[in-house]
């Protein structure tokens, strides 16, 4: 539980965090929600339902006094908080089981841990999946208080929704239950409070101030073809990748658990939906591990307890001083290992060398060293929310595109795909747009086009970015944007 730490608590990565924190100022210095895009001037007229703006406005809170070393210390706290969670649902197990499953299922979402809203997803989630479980054995009704907490998820990040997938899980397995075993009369009282809770969730999220409309947000998220094709978190796992090692063996060994032991109804349902949510996105990672780790562990110590209880076999700590004092010493040098391994990790050199890095700061700092270069931007997709961040409001330098694909829609996002892709309408739209200056990664193909058409002209570059203006131009002959 100490080491896996250092994994929850990094720096900051996620480029959708920029538009987060400046959207998140927006808010608290006009003490309203935005009600259509204000970063971009090509989706000016989108209604923007804000599904996170609760986190948002937090983040922004917590940026403004401690800077992203406090973001990255709130989040990592609220990963933690999740596998403290999964921790107390196996707490009765033994101990080095317990402790291989949570390591396992920590290296498993490294990939998707860090300082981004999803994390809050993932905590709900496992609080969600510690009542159900405190429920369903009989040891607990705290379940009764998660509509209360559904209206909190549903102001803080549009991931909600898994919460009903796992109440649904629930409800299919105990239905299931009734049907097979029509005389346990547990099965129809189970049924009976999780259809209330699921109802009393349902009117819980409409405590927003989207009402409604928040509803149709993740369903228009999964049903966008566009993003499910544009956005790399949003793709299928790609199992040649190394980083999925962990999570390939977490199945197999998930899978093998079930061989070694019976799982109950509801522990096969719940494996089931979290791995069909990960297969669909890599984002899910920890929702499948959320959901998988506490049955991995469970598998793994009733197999242990019946071997064990067979051979005479026995998990005991030595009770010699010198033990006590071995492991004091070593615990000391984990916690001190691990502190320095996540100082290092947030300070504020390596932030800002990271940012550097990945984002164009020498091409906006050129920029703004020349307010009056350019009216229209187009800007790679992933440094819009960076770009929103240093200028909004500036006119000339809104964006063409950043990261809340939702409020973007399926149509730009196919445009700003043409462009990308130099697809035989890329010109038209630069034209249709109004480009007349573009912010890009150096080396790629759209660069490297632009670098050998005279129309347009290189004014900046350096190892991560590019910037092209064209000459003057006719804009009343070109057609519109929108």
């Amino acid at each position: 539980m100490i080491v896996i730490a250092a994994l929850f608590v990094g720096s900051v990565q996620d480029p959708d965090f920029w538009w987060h924190i400046r959207i998140g100022q927006w808010m608290v210095e006009n003490g309203r929600l935005p009600s259509t895009d204000i970063f971009t001037y090509t989706a000016q007229t989108h209604v923007w339902t804000d599904h996170e703006y609760l986190t948002e406005a937090l983040m922004w809170l917590i940026y403004s006094k401690v800077g992203a070393i406090g973001i990255s210390i709130f989040f990592g706290l609220i990963t933690y908080a999740g596998f403290y969670l999964m921790y107390r649902q196996v707490r009765r197990q033994p101990f080095v089981i317990v402790a291989l499953g949570l390591a396992l299922g920590a290296v498993a979402g490294a990939p998707i841990w860090g300082p981004r809203a999803q994390m809050i997803t993932f905590a709900l989630t496992c609080l969600e999946l510690y009542w159900l479980q405190g429920y369903l054995s009989g040891r607990s009704r705290s379940l009764q208080f998660f509509p209360l907490v559904m209206v909190l998820w549903a102001n803080l990040h549009g991931g909600w929704v898994i919460g009903f997938v796992w109440l649904g899980v629930s409800l299919a397995a105990e239905l299931i239950g009734w049907v097979w075993e029509p005389s346990n009369p547990a099965h129809r009282a189970h049924v009976r409070f999780l259809a209330i809770i699921t109802a009393a969730s349902a009117v819980a999220v409409l405590a927003t101030p989207h009402g409604f409309s928040l509803i149709l947000y993740p369903f228009q998220t999964v049903a966008s073809d566009a993003q499910q094709r544009l956005i790399v978190e949003w793709f299928s796992p790609d199992f040649h990748q190394f980083y999925l090692r962990p999570f390939e063996l977490m199945v197999l060994l998930l899978v093998a658990g079930f061989a070694l032991r019976r799982p109950s109804l509801y522990e096969v349902l719940l494996s089931l939906a979290g791995l069909a949510l990960a297969l669909q996105s890599v984002r899910n990672l920890a929702l499948f591990v959320a959901a998988a780790t506490p049955v991995l562990v469970n598998s793994y110590s009733e197999y242990w307890n019946e071997v064990s209880k067979a051979r005479g076999w026995k998990l005991t700590l030595p009770s010699q001083p010198i033990f006590a004092v071995v492991t004091a010493v070593v615990l000391l040098a984990i916690v001190l290992t691990t502190l320095v391994h996540i100082a290092g990790e947030t300070s504020p050199s390596h932030q800002q060398t990271l940012t550097a890095t990945t984002y164009p700061v020498g091409a906006a700092d050129w920029l703004a060293a020349h307010p009056d270069v350019g009216t229209r931007m187009y800007n790679q997709y992933g440094w819009g929310g960076y770009l929103a961040y240093r200028f909004y409001p500036q006119p000339n330098r809104r964006v063409f595109i950043f990261g809340e694909a939702a409020l973007m829609g399926d149509d730009l996002l196919n445009r700003y795909e043409d462009v990308q892709t130099l697809r035989p309408d890329w010109k038209q739209i630069l034209d249709q747009c109004q480009v007349d200056y573009i912010v890009y990664n150096r080396g790629e193909a759209l660069a490297n086009v632009l670098a050998g058409d005279p129309a347009w002209r290189l004014v900046y570059s350096d190892s991560v970015a590019v910037i092209y203006v064209r000459g003057p131009i006719n804009w009343l002959l070109a057609p519109k944007c929108q």
